[in-house]
């Protein structure tokens, strides 16, 4: 089963969770879609560093630990370092020969019974509106190797506690939204991370789930495709 928060995880939980009731006003949705009984992929949307206090405290709160795939640059930072891996978090070393470490780790970490978290778009969105923008395809890759569950989690507001790239707290607390859905449903799809196809569309409908709660979160429809950040620009529609 998915399991709780021990150790230093819990110590850093504890120190965070002051924190989270000082700056939000969280409104929760869909705990129990996240699996009790068995490890899980946990997919999110990026708006800022606050995230994962938002977050976690939605995940931590409702009996589970995660770990992070989190950027290799964070496990330089003096202190943090200790802490990360001290809670078994996943580094990422993007754009080396080393990246691929990253999955593999998350492949024996929930073959051990660890849930894994990972933000598909790789880092902060730099969608105009901060929609969510172009999953990366590590997610659907792990997914398809591991057969794990996918639950989509939607989150928003910690723009408004921490915005993007700046340290920025406010003197008041912020109204903070987090919704979880039910697993995406990948059984149609060749389980295999090889595949090309299979990854593509497993990639496509984590897009779609994550966009469509947003959506629901803010009370507005998103752009009808995602921002590609090597483009800087919405891609056109195609009928596929």
């Amino acid at each position: 089963m998915s399991k709780p928060a021990t150790g230093i995880y819990k110590v850093a939980v504890e120190v965070l969770r002051p924190l989270a009731k000082l700056t939000t006003k969280p409104h929760w949705r869909g705990r129990n879609n996240l699996p009790k009984d068995k490890p899980f992929i946990l997919i999110m949307n990026h708006v800022t560093e606050y995230d994962v206090v938002v977050v976690a405290h939605f995940i931590v709160d409702a009996g589970h630990a995660v770990r992070v795939l989190a950027k290799d640059s964070l496990f330089r930072v003096p202190g943090l370092r200790r802490v990360l891996t001290g809670a078994k978090m996943v580094p990422v070393r993007r754009g080396t020969s080393s990246a691929g470490d990253a999955l593999r780790n998350a492949k024996i970490a929930l073959a051990e019974g660890e849930s894994i978290a990972i933000f598909p778009e790789g880092t902060l969105t730099t969608d105009p509106d901060l929609w969510p923008m172009k999953f990366k395809t590590g997610a659907a890759r792990l997914a398809l190797a591991t057969g794990a569950p996918v639950i989509p989690l939607a989150h928003w507001g910690s723009h408004e506690i921490m915005r993007r790239w700046k340290n920025s707290f406010p003197l008041r607390r912020r109204d903070t939204w987090v919704m979880a859905g039910p697993a995406i449903d990948l059984s149609d799809l060749n389980q295999d991370e090889n595949d090309h196809e299979a990854v593509k569309e497993a990639t496509r409908r984590m897009e779609v789930a994550i966009t469509s709660m947003i959506e629901e979160i803010r009370g507005e429809k998103a752009p009808e495709t995602r921002w590609d950040p090597k483009l800087e620009a919405y891609p056109p529609a195609t009928d596929s």
